[in-house]
C-alpha cells in the first residue's frame, strides 16, 4: 500500500472543511489510504467496524479464552456488549488464583483447558508469548472435536504454532490496548479465509478489525500494535507543554486530550489528507507554522 502525500498547494480552504463536516458528520466512518485518496474503511476490502452485526452470533458452540487478562476480557466484554455471544456462551481457562477470583466474581465461567478446547467452536490463546508451546504441548491428547485456536501473542507465527501443536487451525490477531474501550485497531491473520473472516467478525465488537497477510503483521504492531504509546506521548508532551505557560496540570491534560481526539475525528470524518487537515490550521507567518517548522 502507497500514500501520496498532498503538497500545500491546492489545499482546500477552511470552507471547504466545514462543508465536508456537515456532509459527512450524519455517517461517521473511519477511512483507509489507497492510491493517495482517503476513503471509508468500512467500504474497504478485509475491514469489518464495530457495531456491524446482526443480533446474536450464529454460532452453536461456545467461545473461549485460554487465559483471563485484560485483553481476553476486554474481547469478552465486547463480544457480549455488542450481543455477538452472550455471557453463558463464554468459558475461560485460568490459572493465576487472584485473577480465577476475580473472574468468578463477575460471573464468568472457569473451566479445565482441555474442556474448553473440546466444547468451543473457537478459543482465544491469550496467554504470554513465551508460555505459548507449553500451553500447546499439554494439549496433545483433546480428541477430533476441537476448537479453532486464535493467538493473540506478539511475535509468534502461524507456522511455530502449527509446530508446537498441528492438530488445530490457527490464526494470528494482533489487537491493541484501546481495545479496553472498545476502540481497538486489530489485524486478523490466517491461511484459511473463512475463518479468518470469522475471527475478523469477532474482532470488530472491539473496534476495527482488518484482514491482511501475515508477512505484513510486523507492519501493523508498528501502526496500531505501538501506535497508541506515540499518541500518549504526544499528548503528555502538549500537556507539559501547557503546564510550563502555567496552566493547571488539569487543564492542560483535558486541553491535550481533547485536541488529540478532535485532530483524529477531522481526519475520520472528513476524507481530507492530513496534511490538507495542517495546513488549514497553519496562517501565514502564524505561531503553528512555526511550531511544526522546528
Amino acid at each position: 500500500m502507497s500514500v501520496s502525500f498532498i503538497s500545500s498547494t491546492n489545499i482546500g480552504s477552511h470552507t471547504h472543511v466545514q462543508k465536508k463536516l456537515q456532509r459527512h458528520k450524519r455517517q461517521p466512518e473511519s477511512f483507509a489510504v489507497k492510491s493517495g485518496h482517503w476513503k471509508p474503511i468500512s467500504r474497504a476490502v478485509g475491514v469489518r467496524m464495530s457495531g456491524q452485526t446482526e443480533g446474536q452470533h450464529k454460532m452453536s458452540r461456545k467461545i473461549g479464552f485460554i487465559g483471563g487478562g485484560m485483553m481476553a476480557m476486554a474481547i469478552a466484554d465486547g463480544l457480549v456488549q455488542q450481543r455477538k455471544f452472550s455471557k453463558d456462551q463464554i468459558m475461560i481457562s485460568e490459572t493465576y488464583p487472584p485473577r480465577r477470583e476475580y473472574l468468578l466474581e463477575n460471573g464468568w465461567e472457569l473451566v479445565e483447558t482441555e474442556k474448553l478446547v473440546r466444547e468451543c467452536g473457537l478459543a482465544f490463546l491469550a496467554v504470554k508469548p513465551h508460555d505459548v508451546s507449553k500451553v500447546l504441548k499439554s494439549l496433545s491428547d483433546v480428541g477430533t472435536t476441537k476448537a479453532d485456536l486464535v493467538s493473540i501473542a506478539a511475535g509468534v507465527t502461524l507456522s511455530t504454532l502449527q509446530s508446537c501443536n498441528p492438530q488445530f487451525n490457527y490464526v494470528r490477531v494482533m489487537p491493541n490496548t484501546p481495545c479496553l474501550v472498545n476502540c481497538g485497531a486489530s489485524a486478523v491473520s490466517a491461511d484459511d479465509p473463512e475463518l479468518a473472516e470469522k475471527v475478523r467478525d469477532i474482532m470488530s465488537a472491539v473496534g476495527i478489525a482488518v484482514t491482511v497477510p501475515e508477512s505484513q503483521i510486523d507492519a501493523v504492531t508498528c501502526i496500531s500494535g505501538s501506535g497508541p504509546a506515540y499518541g500518549y506521548v504526544f499528548i503528555e508532551t502538549l500537556a507539559d507543554a501547557g503546564v510550563m505557560k502555567g496552566l493547571s496540570r488539569e487543564t492542560a491534560k483535558a486541553l491535550a486530550i481533547q485536541t488529540v481526539l478532535g485532530a483524529a475525528q477531522m481526519v475520520k470524518q472528513t476524507q481530507d489528507h492530513p496534511a490538507q487537515l495542517r495546513n488549514n490550521v497553519e496562517s501565514p507567518g502564524g505561531t503553528t507554522i512555526a511550531a511544526v517548522s522546528i
